[in-house]
């Protein structure tokens, strides 16, 4: 004796098939706008100087920080690639790096504005190629105190979208001007 799975059939059936096949499709266009989302340039007060400026902002990642969960985002202000947070980081393991995709991992030691701030300044024109080009981006960062230490977290970033950002912040925050559509 063989059990047949239960599908509906006839017109429940039909109706119960559209409707999976709308929300696939829902969803599959939410996910594609969150992924198109994921990077905008504004202007917006520097993390660091506080002065007003065009940066490029990744939308922000909660992760554990050994006490609770904290925001972790990505400003891009075309010097440097600073990671924000609102828990201070913890230099003293020197394991904080970021990693694109499958190239060896970037390190640094640089901490700035109260300690919560990971600074990514030196090889610029590569750590922007590789941000460009790669699909995720995954900093490794540690906070303190969390006693007796415990662990670096990984908290990943889509790099979708980080390329028309960048150049809208190259255009002072403004999209650039395409084929059929007037320059400001």
């Amino acid at each position: 004796m063989q059990i047949q799975p239960w599908r509906p059939a006839g017109a429940v059936g039909d109706r119960v098939r559209r409707w999976l096949a709308v929300l696939g499709m829902s969803g599959g266009l939410l996910v594609g706008g969150l992924a198109q989302a994921a990077w905008t340039a504004a202007s917006k007060p520097d993390p660091l100087t506080r002065q007003s400026s065009c940066l490029v902002s990744s939308d922000p990642q909660s992760t554990p920080d050994g006490y609770g969960t904290t925001p972790v985002s990505l400003v891009f202000d075309g010097a440097r690639l600073l990671v924000v947070t609102e828990s201070e980081l913890d230099s003293s393991f020197a394991d904080l790096q970021l990693v694109i995709d499958k190239n060896p991992p970037i390190r640094s030691a640089e901490i700035a504005r109260n300690k919560m701030a990971l600074v990514f300044g030196r090889d610029l024109p590569d750590l922007v190629r590789q941000l460009r080009t790669g699909r995720q981006a995954v900093v490794y960062l540690r906070f303190w105190p969390t006693w007796p230490a415990t662990e670096s977290f990984a908290i990943p970033f889509s790099l979708v979208g980080f390329s028309k950002a960048q150049d809208a912040m190259d255009h002072h925050c403004q999209p650039p001007s395409g084929p059929g559509r007037p320059a400001n």
